[in-house]
């Protein structure tokens, strides 16, 4: 029991849950109830569906493997009690279960991909993986590139869901139809509101560990900035954050959904203004470990809020 638990703490899988539920509420609180409102069905069946979500997350478990595989002597020194590599599980089972994942997660996209007759959509995993790779290895110790990375990386796994969609791979007709914009369009708030806040939480994740990621030789935002820019470009993304949703609320607010828009101010935006708050007051370790784990919860906060599309549409 003790080996599986540090398994399941290796791929992290409170973060696969996270890739897993955003999107199972995409795929059916948004895709579906859209065609459905134009007399239409989403391209993926359940059965296909549930095997792109096993792959996305099969891939992304790869990718935390070998991310914690490159970072043990990070690790060491940021957070000696947390490590599982070395200690429980050894670097040589790591290697293997990541070659393991990625196999099978990038398998099992090329299926799917060759069920609904676009096979080149299989190339996605095999991208992702790719940039999971780089990212480990060399990306993330270079100044921005890898924040930009993980955070491209976490909105694709919201916009994969619509590579999917006949809406958006079949041609550009379908694409200009009325559904297909509008599939776009709420495919692309919700992956820009991944990628920022995900980049937003990136950096703060640097701020915590400048102490291990300096030793190591990483080129970090807050180690070549300082740790007043990084911050403050904290604060820029949080504003740019504020005024997407603001831009949501006043859209929404057309068609009379003010329930949503209640949810978002109550549980998205003023938790947004509180990580400004704290931030600003932040200087420990402990305090931007507090932040981060706040990040995740407005992400899950502004998952579970196309809920209300499945109540409206």
């Amino acid at each position: 029991m003790k080996l599986l638990g540090a398994f399941f703490r290796l791929i992290r899988y409170p973060n696969l849950i996270y890739i897993g539920l955003t999107q199972f509420l995409l795929q059916y609180c948004v895709v579906e109830p859209l065609l459905a409102s134009s007399g239409e069905k989403p391209s993926l069946s359940v059965l296909c569906f549930v095997l792109l979500s096993i792959s996305t997350v099969l891939v992304a478990a790869a990718g935390y493997i070998i991310n914690d595989y490159f970072d043990i002597n990070i690790d060491i020194i940021n957070k000696p009690e947390k490590m599982v590599l070395d200690k429980i599980i050894s670097r040589r089972w790591a290697m293997a279960w990541h070659t393991i994942l990625n196999m099978a997660g990038v398998s099992i996209g090329f299926i799917v991909a060759w069920k609904i007759g676009q096979i080149y959509l299989g190339f996605t995993q095999v991208i992702c993986s790719l940039l999971l790779w780089f990212y480990s290895t060399s990306f993330k110790r270079q100044v921005l590139i890898g924040n930009v990375v993980i955070s491209l990386l976490t909105a694709l796994s919201v916009v994969v869901v619509g590579f999917y969609e006949k809406q958006i791979y079949e041609s550009l007709e379908a694409i200009m139809s009325q559904v297909g914009r509008r599939l776009i369009q709420i495919i692309g708030v919700y992956a820009l509101f991944a990628f920022v806040i995900s980049m937003v939480r990136e950096v703060v994740k640097d701020l915590e560990d400048m102490i291990g990621d300096s030793k190591d030789g990483c080129r970090t935002i807050p180690i070549v900035w300082g740790v007043l820019p990084a911050k403050s470009f904290c604060y820029g993304l949080l504003l740019g954050l504020q005024l997407l949703l603001l831009l949501v609320e006043i859209r929404i607010a057309i068609p009379g959904w003010y329930l949503a828009i209640g949810y978002l101010l109550l549980l998205v935006q003023a938790p947004a203004v509180y990580i400004y708050i704290l931030l600003r007051k932040a200087h420990l370790p402990e305090h931007y470990h507090k932040i981060s784990s706040l990040i995740k919860l407005v992400m899950l906060t502004g998952i579970l809020s196309m809920i209300f599309f499945k109540i409206y549409l």
